[in-house]
């Protein structure tokens, strides 16, 4: 099936375990990648999320003893405990994967050809995954505009608030690093140009991971998971890069991978590697476009109301006595920015994201807590002059009448200080 062109050298005890475990373990974590992006295989996918989702349960439930239920979210957070109790199921699994490897097949001398099938089917996530998060700084999805945060202040934002505010400040910036993520994706998508791949990979969710645990984002398992893999790439080339870059040594050509030795076998091989490749790039970039139009810069110019709001006056069940200051009921302002989500602060200091849907064409507002439509509001809304918005209803029980107005975000220092070649002093105000 494969020419015999590589090295058939003998694995010592040690080297043949760690890679028994490591190749249970990454198997485990990237399977069934890449079936959830094809519908007839997709069954596949949702079997193998079923099947832990029911062992994570049992777990928690039986050794953790936790009463809650368990299940894997979409709640934006891959920190979950449901999550960090998958990853020890991982772990062990790769554990008792590795040991009875180990026992049933202790006579392999080595696993050179399986190394290179696992380095392929890892390269293949990496890359795709790459360039899925590439594409949503290109098109500048995962972190828009913070027209949400300009009304609150450095003590107000979580720390994860505060990265994605100076991230999302500047478009060019994300292009840069989007870039970045897309030609190391693809980079390593390609066998020549693997190792080059892997190494900038590493580099750039080095800096992602570590982002990620100073600035406490719930993406922590799941972007040391990745580093892990283009790290575990580079591993057979670890002898040659060292000699390269620490041992001032010349560097021969790698081994050569083993290939099939029927032409037609190689064709259908290249196909099906164009089709993965093609359709994954497509529909990640289709969901970065649709997500981008939902959340993302395009979204602003698509959300009815659009604008940065203060509040001027709050009547509750027609008491027009002044506010009180710490009333948590009582809104302090308003920020409606994208389509389906707006946020509202409270005169307490508070600040909740809201779903929010506007009906033009009734002048109605539905809106209820995130995630919370039990309890819901309706309010009519009316525009009084350019700057001014009316909203009336009834909110949490309560009758209320509001005033807002609109803030002129061009005012603000973050919006329209511009790049400067020449600064004669630094404006850091």
């Amino acid at each position: 099936m494969y020419n015999a062109d590589a090295v058939a050298n003998k694995w010592s005890f040690t080297k043949k375990l760690f890679f028994r475990f490591f190749a249970s373990y990454f198997i485990v974590f990237i399977f069934p990648f890449p079936t959830r992006f094809f519908p007839v295989l997709n069954i596949l996918n949702k079997w193998y999320n079923s099947l832990f989702t029911a062992l994570v349960s049992f777990t928690g439930k039986n050794i953790f003893h936790i009463n809650s239920s368990l299940a894997a979210t979409t709640n934006g957070s891959g920190d979950t405990t449901f999550d960090y109790i998958h990853q020890l199921l991982l772990l062990i699994i790769a554990m008792i994967a590795a040991v009875t490897w180990s026992v049933a097949d202790r006579e392999r001398k080595n696993y050179n050809i399986f190394l290179y099938w696992l380095v392929f089917y890892m390269r293949y996530y990496l890359g795709l995954t790459m360039l899925l998060y590439g594409f949503e700084k290109i098109i500048k999805t995962q972190f828009p505009f913070p027209y949400y945060s300009l009304n609150e202040t450095y003590g107000q934002s979580t720390p994860m608030r505060l990265l994605w505010t100076f991230m999302g400040y500047s478009k060019t910036f994300n292009v840069f690093i989007g870039l970045n993520q897309v030609i190391a994706g693809a980079l390593v998508l390609f066998r020549r140009s693997t190792m080059l791949g892997a190494m900038l990979c590493s580099f750039i969710l080095s800096n992602v991971v570590l982002m990620n645990f100073c600035f406490d984002v719930p993406v922590k398992l799941f972007s040391s998971n990745l580093l892990l893999i283009a790290v575990f790439i580079l591993v057979p080339d670890a002898n040659r890069l060292a000699d390269f870059f620490l041992r001032n040594k010349p560097v021969p050509a790698a081994a050569p991978d083993p290939k099939f030795s029927d032409a037609r076998m190689q064709t259908m091989w290249f196909v099906v590697k164009f089709t993965v490749i093609v359709a994954v790039t497509y529909l990640n970039i289709v969901h970065t476009i649709t997500k981008n139009a939902i959340q993302g810069d395009a979204a602003f110019k698509r959300t009815p109301l659009f604008g940065v709001y203060n509040v001027e006056k709050f009547v509750k069940n027609n008491d027009t006595s002044q506010q009180v200051s710490a009333d948590p009921s009582q809104w302090k302002s308003l920020n409606i920015i994208f389509p389906k989500e707006a946020t509202i602060g409270t005169m307490n200091d508070s600040i909740k994201l809201y779903s929010f849907f506007t009906d033009t064409i009734n002048k109605k507002i539905k809106l209820y807590i995130h995630k919370n439509s039990a309890d819901q509001s309706t309010l009519t809304y009316y525009l009084v002059d350019s700057t001014h918005l009316v909203l009336n209803g009834t909110l949490n029980g309560d009758s209320v009448y509001i005033l807002l107005q609109k803030q002129d975000l061009n005012k603000l220092p973050l919006l329209n200080r511009k790049f400067h070649w020449i600064n004669e002093y630094p404006y850091n105000k």
